[in-house]
């Protein structure tokens, strides 16, 4: 096992102890990279189901929440470095066998970011999708008489969808 030893004389003999392991070392850095990269995959896959559900809803995709995609990438990557520098500290101890904290907050992240594409789900699923279809019909209704149907129509539709 590879590391930087430490020696201590005792009794007229030397003992060799083990301050850090390189292959603990490795696998920290190993396990927060994944982590980082697992993190992003995620923020990746939320963004284009966010893109996916503007374009099912009919809605445009503005360029400053897609910046909102560069920031949130950077709050996360502060935070995950945070944990980071927690578990560099637990790496010194001998029963510190993982880097807890950045995973623990990796899977975090990850669940907000789920949670963030189940929203988007119900967005394209709820009849907030068709409002942009039931004002363009409203407007092109060509007298008074035209759009109150529309609407009878929609308040019907609206509560036989409630009472199933």
């Amino acid at each position: 096992m590879e590391g930087e030893y430490i020696f201590v004389r005792t009794n007229n003999n030397i003992i060799m102890e083990t301050i850090l392991s390189l292959d603990k070392l490795y696998l920290f850095v190993g396990v927060f990279l994944s982590v980082c990269i697992l993190v992003i995959a995620a923020i990746m896959l939320d963004l284009w189901d966010g893109v996916h559900t503007a374009k099912r809803t009919n809605q445009r995709v503005h360029s400053h929440k897609l910046r909102g995609t560069i920031a949130k990438m950077s709050e996360y990557w502060r935070f995950i470095l945070i944990g980071f520098l927690v578990d560099c500290l637990g790496v010194f101890f001998s029963f510190y066998i993982m880097p807890f904290v950045v995973i623990m907050f990796g899977a975090g992240l990850i669940v907000v970011e789920a949670k963030s594409m189940f929203e988007h789900a119900n967005r394209r699923k709820s009849h907030a999708a068709d409002l942009p279809d039931i004002v363009k019909s409203i407007i092109k209704a060509v007298d008074e008489k035209d759009a109150h149907r529309v609407l009878e129509r929609l308040t019907t539709e609206d509560l036989s969808t409630k009472s199933n």
